[in-house]
């Protein structure tokens, strides 16, 4: 069973930052990093334990193309979006 990630309110603003910086270096690249972010976090909740447990039984999923992870606990799946 899929369970569905919480992404807390100041990642959801790093990521609205992000994407504002990436649209103003290439018109396209936000929409392609919010792609992006969207792949980790369907990947973290469809099958969340395949991915490394970082610090204090928390996993780590990186997005591809961009310095950006997902993290989730192990039993909790409380996800953050930020840069790493």
């Amino acid at each position: 069973m899929t369970r569905r990630l919480q992404i807390r309110p100041e990642a959801e603003a790093d990521l609205a930052e992000a994407f504002q910086w990436y649209e103003r270096e290439r018109p396209g690249l936000g929409a392609e990093f919010l792609e992006a972010i969207e792949a980790v976090v369907q990947s973290i909740e469809s099958s969340p334990l395949r991915f490394p447990v970082l610090h204090l039984a928390a996993r780590r999923a990186l997005a591809q193309r961009f310095p950006y992870a997902g993290r989730s606990p192990d039993e909790a799946h409380d996800a953050t979006e930020g840069a790493h």
